[in-house]
C-alpha cells in the first residue's frame, strides 16, 4: 500500500496518504461523505444514500447541492477517483488501497494457508485497525457499520486465536486474551480460548479457578449454567483428559481429506457453519456446486474447535457406479477409528449405531456425511448428546432431518462474477485474463458452477496457446455447450454430474424436469409449469417440490421457480423435440390468453384481437383487477418477452405477434419502452410472414406508437401511415381512427401541434359516427392538449371539460389523468397556479395508481414548478424530488434538468 500510492483509511480515523504524506479532505461531513464511497468501494452509492448515511435527520435545506459541492472538491484530491454513475458515484480505485477492504482480502486469503502463514495473514489484517472507525460520526449509518465492522475485527481476533493455540503459541496468548475476556465477560468462546491456553501453559489451577469465577458470575448475571462445550473443557481438564495437550499421541481420528487446493469466496455460507457449534448442518446444493469443496476447507479451518477428532465418510448417493453407502458399514469403520476391535463390533445395525452414540458422547467431534442420497441413509449415523456437530452434504434438501432432527438447513449457491473470476485467477493466473469481455462471458455460460469453471480451466491449462475466446466459442452454442464442458472422467463431466441427480428423479418430476427446460424465461409459476406439463397444478406442485429437493430447481421468490443456465441446457437436450412442441404450445398460450386477460384489466376500451382458442391442459387465468393485471405483468414480463423471442425464432408467428400485442399497454406504462419496441418489430416480421392484412395493421399501429413513445416521430409517422392505409384497405374504421389518434400524437411530438390537432379531429368524426363514446373521449382528451399546445387555452379548457364528462360515463382512468394533466398545463398558462396545482394533483395520483411512471414525473415536474411559483418552497421541492427519483429510475434525462431546479 505504499511506493507514493494514495491509499485510504477509514478503521480509524478518515484519512488518506499519498506515500507517508497526509492529504488534506476536507470538513467532517466531506470526509463522512468520502467514508461511504470507501465503505462501498466498486460499488455505485446513490446520492439519496450518501446523504441518508451521512445526514440522516440533520440533513440540510438543500442536501444534495451541498453533496455535489463535495464531490467535486474530493476529486481534487490526489488519487482520489470518484466516478459518475447512473444513479450515483463509485469510488474508482484499486479496492486494496482502502485498508478495510485490505482486512477483507488478508482474511479472505488467509483461508487458503497453512496454519502459520494464515496467522500472519491474520495478524497483519488486524494491525491495520487504528482504532475506532469513522472518527466520531454518529449517524444510524455510521453507528451500524462500526458495530458490524468491530463484529468482523473480533470474528478474525477469534480466528487468530484458534490458529495460534493450534500452533502451540498458548504463552504468548495468556495476557492478550485475559484482557479480551475481561473486555467481553460473557462470550464463551474467548473463555475457552483462555483456558485451554492457560491450561496448556502449565497454569492448570489458574484456569480452574477462572472456570469457577466464570460459572459463578453466569449463575449470578444470568441465572445460567456455562456452555455443554465450557462444562467439558472443564471436566477434560480435571481429569487430565490428553487430548487437551498438543502432540500427546493419543489416537484421535482424523479422518478428513485434504481440502481443495483453490477455494474462494463463500463468505455467506462460511459464515453460517461458524454459526454451528452442535447439532446437524444440511449443506445442500446441485451438483458441482461445490459443497464437498466448502465443507472441507471450514472443517480443516476449525479443526482445533474439534480436539477429539474428525470422522469423515463418503455416502455415494449419486454415485452412478456404486451403490449408495450402507448405514451399517459406514458404522463399521467409524467404529474402528474410534478403537473398537472388529471382534467387538455388533452386527446389528441399530446396536451398532446404539455403540457409536456411547463412543462419542460427552466427546467433541465433527462428523462429516459427505454425499447423502437421503435421511434414512444419515439417521443411524448421527450421534447423540450435545457435543458433536455433524454437516451433511447432499444434492436433496434432505427437509426431514431438518423437521424431524432439527437440522440446520445451509444452501450452496453459484459463484458470484467476483468469485468466479478469483477462482479463475487463481487456476490461470492474471495474464491469461486480460479479455474481460471474454472473460465476463465465459463465467455467464458455466452459470458459476464451480465444476464447469474448474473444467473451462483445465482445458485452458491443457492449451495454453488457447485465447479466452476460444474457449467462449465452443460455450456460446447452447447444442455443445454441455460437450465443451468435459475433462475426460465422469466427476468432471457437467453432464455426467447433472445425469446422476436427473435419474434419481421419479418418472414424473424427470419429464416435468425436461419440459422446464424448454420454458424459454428466466424463472415460471406454478401454473405455467402445469401448462407445460399439460398436468392439474396441484400434481405439478407435488412434482416441482420433488425437483425442488433434489437441487436442481430452485424457488427463489415463493411460488416461482428457475434454475441455473446448465440445469437447464441438460433438461433441454433430454427433451424429445415432439413432446419440447406439444409442451411450448400450451405454455404459450397459457401466456397468451392470461396476457389478453390482463389487458382488457388495463386498456378495456382498446379494440381486442381475436385468439384461436387455447390448447387443452393450456390454464390460462383471468386477472380480476387492474392491480392484479399489473401484478401478473410486472411478475412475467422477462418470461413474456423471452416468449416472444422463442415464437419468432421458432416459427409460432401467431403467438410472436399476439404476445407483443397483450404486452404493449404494460410495457408503455412501467416505462419498458425498449423492450415494447423490439418486440414489436419481431412482431411485424411474423405478421408478414403470415400475410395476415388485420395482423399488419395492428401491428404497424403499435410499433409507431412505440417507435413515437422513443422519440423516433419521422418513422412512427411512416408506420402509423401504413397501418392507417392497412385499415381503410380492410375496411376496419375503429382502426382507422386510432391511427389517426396515434398519427396526431406522433405530431404533437414533432412540435407540429396543428397537423397533430388535424389528424386528432379526424379520429373525433370516425368515433362520433362509429358512436365510439370512449375513443371520441380519448379523441376530445387529445384535441384539448393540442388547442393547449397553440396556445389556445379557452378550446383547451372547453374540450378538455367535455372529454371529462364523457370520461364520467366511460371511466378510463388513463384518458383522466392525462386530462387533468392538460388542464393543469392550461392553469399555468393562465398562471392561475393555485387551480393548476389541484388538476396536476389528481392527474399524478392516477398516473402513479396506474404505474405510468413517465407521466407520473412528467406531472411531478410541473407540480413542482406551479407550487414554487406560489411560494410553497417546501412542497415544490418534495414534488421535484418524486420526479427526480422517477426519471432517474427510468434512466431519463430529464432528471438532471430537475436537479437543477433543486439545486437553486
Amino acid at each position: 500500500m505504499g511506493g507514493g500510492k494514495t491509499r485510504f483509511a477509514v478503521l480509524g480515523a478518515i484519512e488518506a496518504y499519498a506515500g507517508d504524506e497526509p492529504l488534506d479532505l476536507g470538513p467532517a461531513m466531506q470526509r463522512k461523505v468520502l467514508a461511504v464511497l470507501l465503505v462501498n468501494a466498486g460499488q455505485t452509492v446513490s446520492s439519496n444514500q450518501i446523504v441518508e448515511a451521512v445526514w440522516h435527520d440533520t440533513r440540510p435545506h438543500n442536501a444534495l447541492n451541498t453533496l455535489y459541492t463535495y464531490i467535486a472538491r474530493l476529486r481534487q484530491v490526489e488519487g482520489l477517483e470518484i466516478a459518475r454513475r447512473p444513479g450515483g458515484y463509485l469510488f474508482d480505485a484499486e479496492p486494496e488501497s482502502v485498508d478495510l477492504q485490505r482486512f477483507r482480502t488478508l482474511l479472505r486469503r488467509a483461508r487458503d494457508l497453512p496454519d502459520d502463514d494464515a496467522a500472519d495473514l491474520i495478524g497483519e489484517a488486524l494491525g491495520l485497525w487504528r482504532g475506532e472507525p469513522f472518527d466520531a460520526a454518529d449517524t444510524p449509518w455510521f453507528v451500524q457499520q462500526r458495530a458490524a465492522l468491530s463484529e468482523e475485527r473480533f470474528a478474525a481476533r477469534l480466528r487468530y486465536t484458534d490458529i495460534a493455540l493450534r500452533c502451540g503459541r498458548h504463552g504468548a496468548l495468556v495476557p492478550e486474551l485475559t484482557a479480551v475476556a475481561a473486555e467481553h465477560p460473557r462470550d464463551e468462546r474467548v473463555a475457552g480460548q483462555l483456558l485451554l491456553a492457560l491450561y496448556r501453559d502449565g497454569r492448570q489451577a489458574e484456569a480452574l479457578r477462572y472456570y469457577e469465577d466464570l460459572r459463578v458470575r453466569l449463575a449470578e448475571e444470568l441465572g445460567a449454567d456455562p456452555s455443554p462445550e465450557l462444562r467439558l473443557l472443564h471436566r477434560q481438564m480435571l481429569t487430565g483428559d490428553p487430548a487437551l495437550t498438543l502432540l500427546t499421541g493419543q489416537a484421535v481420528p482424523c479422518q478428513l481429506p485434504a481440502p481443495p487446493p483453490a477455494f474462494v469466496g463463500r463468505a455467506g455460507v462460511l459464515a453460517e457453519l461458524d454459526g454451528a457449534a452442535s447439532g446437524v448442518v444440511v449443506v445442500g446444493g446441485p451438483g458441482g456446486v461445490g459443497k464437498t469443496a466448502l465443507v472441507l476447507r471450514w472443517a480443516h479451518d476449525h479443526a482445533s474447535r474439534f480436539p477429539d477428532g474428525q470422522l469423515h465418510v463418503n455416502l455415494r448417493g449419486f454415485d452412478p457406479s456404486t451403490p449408495p453407502a450402507r448405514a451399517a458399514v459406514v458404522l463399521r469403520g467409524f467404529l474402528g477409528a474410534l478403537g473398537v476391535l472388529p471382534e467387538r463390533t455388533p452386527d446389528d445395525l441399530d446396536a451398532r449405531s446404539a455403540l457409536f452414540r456411547e463412543r462419542v458422547a460427552g466427546r467433541r467431534m465433527l462428523v462429516v456425511l459427505d454425499n447423502a442420497l437421503d435421511e434414512d441413509q444419515v439417521r443411524p449415523l448421527l450421534p447423540g448428546g450435545s457435543t458433536c456437530l455433524v454437516v451433511v452434504t447432499s444434492r436433496n434438501r434432505l427437509t426431514g432431518l431438518v423437521a424431524s432432527e432439527q437440522a440446520r438447513p445451509v444452501t450452496v449457491p453459484m459463484l458470484t462474477d467476483d468469485e468466479a473470476i478469483a477462482l479463475l485467477t487463481h487456476r490461470l493466473g492474471s495474464a491469461r485474463l486480460t479479455d474481460s469481455d471474454a472473460l465476463h462471458d465465459l463465467i455467464r455460460l458455466t452459470a458459476g458452477l464451480p465444476l464447469a469453471l474448474a473444467v473451462v480451466a483445465a482445458r485452458a491449462l491443457t492449451h495454453p496457446a488457447f485465447p479466452l475466446d476460444a474457449l467462449v466459442k465452443e460455450l456460446r452454442d447452447e447444442r455443445s455447450r454441455l460437450d465443451a464442458l468435459d475433462a475426460g472422467e465422469p466427476a468432471s463431466n457437467v453432464r455426467a454430474v447433472t445425469s446422476w441427480s436427473y435419474h434419481r428423479l421419479s418418472p414424473a418430476a424427470a419429464r416435468l424436469f425436461r419440459l422446464l427446460g424448454v420454458h424459454p424465461g428466466p424463472d415460471i409459476d406454478l401454473v405455467a409449469s402445469a401448462a407445460l406439463a399439460g398436468a392439474e397444478p396441484a400434481q405439478v406442485r407435488r412434482l416441482l417440490a420433488e425437483l425442488t429437493r433434489a437441487h436442481v430447481l430452485d424457488e427463489p421468490a415463493p411460488g416461482r421457480f428457475a434454475s441455473h443456465d446448465l440445469l437447464r441446457a441438460f433438461a433441454r437436450d433430454e427433451a424429445t423435440p415432439g413432446e419440447a412442441r406439444e409442451a411450448l404450445g400450451r405454455v404459450l398460450d397459457h401466456y397468451l390468453h392470461t396476457g389478453f386477460a390482463a389487458e382488457r384489466q388495463l386498456s378495456p376500451h382498446w379494440p381486442p384481437i381475436d385468439l384461436a382458442p387455447p390448447r387443452p391442459g393450456a390454464f390460462p387465468l383471468q386477472a380480476g383487477t387492474y392491480d392484479e393485471a399489473v401484478e401478473w405483468f410486472t411478475a412475467e414480463r422477462a418470461a413474456l418477452l423471452a416468449c416472444a423471442d422463442l415464437a419468432i425464432r421458432d416459427g409460432w408467428d401467431v403467438h410472436a405477434w399476439q404476445l407483443p400485442w397483450v404486452l404493449s399497454t404494460y410495457l408503455t406504462r412501467s416505462g419498458h419502452w425498449d423492450d415494447r419496441a423490439a418486440s414489436q418489430r419481431a412482431a411485424l416480421t411474423a405478421a408478414r410472414r403470415l400475410g395476415d392484412h388485420a395482423a399488419l395493421a395492428e401491428v404497424l399501429l403499435l410499433l409507431g406508437r412505440g417507435h413515437s413513445v422513443l422519440g423516433d416521430q419521422p418513422r412512427a409517422v411512416d408506420e402509423l401511415t401504413e397501418a392507417l392505409m392497412s385499415y381503410r384497405a380492410i375496411e376496419n374504421r375503429t382502426g382507422e381512427g386510432i391511427a389517426h389518434f396515434s398519427l396526431s400524437v406522433a405530431h404533437a411530438r414533432r412540435s407540429d401541434p396543428t397537423t397533430a390537432l388535424e389528424h386528432a379531429q379526424q379520429a373525433l368524426a370516425l368515433f362520433r359516427r362509429a358512436g365510439d363514446r370512449a375513443w371520441e373521449a380519448f379523441s376530445l382528451a387529445a384535441a384539448g392538449w393540442y388547442h393547449a399546445q397553440l396556445g389556445e387555452a379557452d378550446l383547451a379548457i372547453d374540450t378538455s371539460t367535455a372529454a371529462l364528462r364523457l370520461l364520467r360515463d366511460v371511466g378510463d382512468r388513463d384518458c383522466e389523468a392525462h386530462t387533468q394533466r392538460t388542464l393543469g398545463v392550461v392553469q399555468q398558462q393562465r398562471g392561475d397556479h393555485a387551480a393548476a396545482v389541484g388538476h396536476h394533483r389528481r392527474a399524478s395520483r392516477l398516473f402513479r395508481d396506474l404505474g405510468d411512471s413517465y407521466s407520473e414525473a412528467a406531472t411531478a415536474d410541473q407540480l413542482g414548478d406551479s407550487l414554487h411559483a406560489l411560494g410553497e418552497s417546501s412542497a415544490a421541492h418534495e414534488a421535484w424530488k418524486r420526479a427526480e427519483a422517477l426519471f432517474d429510475a427510468l434512466g431519463l434525462p430529464e432528471a438532471d434538468t430537475v436537479r437543477a431546479k433543486l439545486a437553486d
